[in-house]
């Protein structure tokens, strides 16, 4: 059977109604009143009627709720596989950006030696621009983006306690994802706090593999009640995070039609 939130919204519908009309036959006002005292009012065929709709019923719930995990582990690979994608993409450009730091330095070498001045000073700006690209871009690979985590007023709070409050939160739900072997650097919250917004946390690891171990378990916080809500996700230049904007609205798209 193929999950669909109609589908779902279909048995529940029938379920109810059935209720209601075993309640009336027997004549109790709540579900709690369907006792044996009450049901042996009933006559054996009408009894067994109940139960064979009832029990059709619950067959039919039961296996759509087979189909919507099946749906729920299906859009959290899709959403792993996005993350993934997003981390091997940080890498490529990693490495594209080194390659065009060593290009320009080659080129520096060159201009040198014809002691052009002008050219000399457009090509140390070129290197300069790759070597704040690199740096940038290996720093963001060490990053990790936590939104959605209670967020406190702290406008009379001191720097320290801000910082132990934010980090006091991550390490919570490190604990829930049992990442016990992370180094986590530094946390602290981005922006000012407002009673409209949540804002979020930004975490420094030793290294980027401290990111991906962290990453790779996330889908784990859904199946928490106090951080159901929380979303972790890479540290992106803007460029990447319009790109992934983009698939997260193509992926809702994509659901939309499913259901």
């Amino acid at each position: 059977m193929d999950f669909t939130v109609e589908s779902l919204h279909t048995t529940e519908k029938k379920l109810n109604s059935e209720m209601v009309r075993l309640m009336k036959a027997v004549n109790v006002s709540s579900v709690v009143d369907l006792k044996k005292s009450a049901l042996n009012k009933l006559n054996k065929g009408p009894l067994v009627d109940f139960l064979e709709n009832l029990v059709e019923l619950f067959d039919n719930n039961l296996n759509l709720c087979k189909a919507a995990a099946s749906s729920v582990d299906e859009l959290k690979s899709k959403v792993m596989d996005s993350q993934n994608q997003l981390l091997k993409r940080q890498q490529e450009d990693l490495l594209s950006v080194k390659d065009t730091v060593q290009t320009e330095m080659k080129s520096w070498a060159d201009v040198v030696k014809k002691s052009d001045k002008q050219t000399r000073q457009l090509t140390a700006k070129s290197v300069k621009e790759a070597v704040k690209a690199v740096n940038e871009e290996e720093g963001r690979s060490k990053n990790l983006i936590v939104y959605g985590a209670q967020d406190d007023d702290e406008s009379e709070w001191d720097y320290s306690c801000k910082v132990d409050k934010t980090t006091d939160t991550f390490t919570a739900i490190c604990d829930q994802l049992v990442c016990e072997n992370v180094d986590i650097q530094h946390c602290t919250r981005i922006g000012e706090w407002r009673a409209d917004r949540t804002r979020p946390i930004k975490v420094e690891f030793r290294t980027a593999a401290d990111v991906e171990t962290v990453l790779r378990k996330a889908h784990k916080l859904k199946a928490s009640d106090e951080f159901k809500k929380v979303y972790l996700a890479p540290d992106r230049s803007a460029e990447e995070r319009a790109a992934h904007s983009k698939l997260v609205n193509q992926m809702k798209e994509l659901i939309k039609k499913d259901n």
